[in-house]
């Protein structure tokens, strides 16, 4: 069956009854038997960057189900259908996209924050630094393109909070806002070491999280965490400086390490110096807003007084 190429389509964008033809990531796959007892059919959940849809294969659906696997990149042409008051996918032709072919952005929400902006937002934070220890720190780790790129690009969580293409930078930039804010309202606060613990407390998140289809943990990310390699991580900057001040680096580790603020909650200390309290519950504080807003936001219907209920939160969201 020759099929007519049509544009690329998002999920958000499909339409009962619609043809349509697009790149997605293959998120589940499932071989099920036919009701007539005879046969099977490939069941299937596809995703990108505006939300997921359920697919159905019926023909060659054993040939296309050894012929990829969750994780990979398809590109699917087929119709949009309605089951059980959803829209569905009756896919006429599924095949795998070569590797590097894609771009993550296609898949993974990116920030909202413009990079350009958020850029500016960064060099004018480091601009007003008088500490000019960590100024020249923060200016070794900006410096460094590749890493620099990574952390402009990850995100800050693999769910929940600030999970999209540039989240980390977002979530950062955000927490070094508000640092700024309450060192107003503190005077007596070290105002430079604040802000700087807040962008560089989840530096280990850089090397925690893999993404491409969907945003992983690494292995590093699984066996050690963002806080022991932004802490590994931080140590590696201060060694390359000349006469970094012994206590400013254990001051910077260790707002590292108690960020969380509490052991239950995976953190190694418990904050013990003022500017550590503060940072912890300026992190809290950003991730709360992010969580409160995206479920806002991603509300099925936007006439809605309510959100449905929010695992992250653990509650529903009233949203007038």
């Amino acid at each position: 069956m020759e099929m007519v190429l049509l544009p690329e389509i998002f999920i958000e964008q499909m339409r009962l009854g619609q043809e349509v033809r697009g790149t997605f990531a293959l998120q589940v796959k499932k071989l099920l038997p036919l009701r007539s007892g005879t046969g099977h059919y490939l069941a299937v959940v596809l995703g990108d960057s505006t939300g997921q849809i359920e697919g159905r294969v019926w023909e060659n659906p054993d040939e296309i189900y050894a012929n990829c696997k969750v994780g990979d990149v398809v590109i699917l042409q087929g119709q949009v259908t309605e089951y059980n008051g959803k829209l569905q996918i009756q896919i006429a032709t599924l095949t795998v996209c070569p590797e590097g072919d894609t771009d993550p952005r296609r898949f993974i929400p990116s920030s909202k924050m413009d990079l350009a902006t958020a850029q500016a937002k960064l060099a004018a934070v480091l601009d007003s630094l008088q500490n000019l220890h960590l100024k020249n720190l923060l200016s070794l780790i900006v410096s460094d393109e590749a890493f620099f790129y990574a952390f402009i690009t990850a995100p800050a969580a693999k769910r929940n909070h600030h999970a999209t293409i540039g989240g980390l930078l977002e979530h950062s930039l955000g927490m070094a806002g508000a640092a700024e804010q309450m060192a107003i309202v503190y005077p007596s606060l070290d105002r430079d070491l604040l802000i700087t613990g807040a962008l560089l407390h989840d530096l280990g998140k850089v090397e925690e999280y893999s993404f491409h289809t969907g945003i992983s943990f690494t292995d590093e990310g699984h066996l050690l965490g963002h806080i022991v390699l932004g802490a590994q991580l931080l140590d590696k900057y201060i060694n390359q400086l000349t006469d970094f001040p012994e206590i400013l680096r254990l001051k910077l580790l260790h707002m590292i390490v108690s960020h969380h603020g509490q052991y239950e909650w995976q953190s190694p200390k418990r904050p013990k110096f003022l500017e550590a309290a503060i940072l912890h519950h300026l992190d809290m504080m950003d991730t709360a807003v992010d969580m409160f807003k995206t479920a806002v936001k991603s509300r099925e219907n936007p006439e809605d007084s309510w959100t449905g209920w929010v695992r992250g939160l653990d509650r529903y969201i009233f949203c007038k």
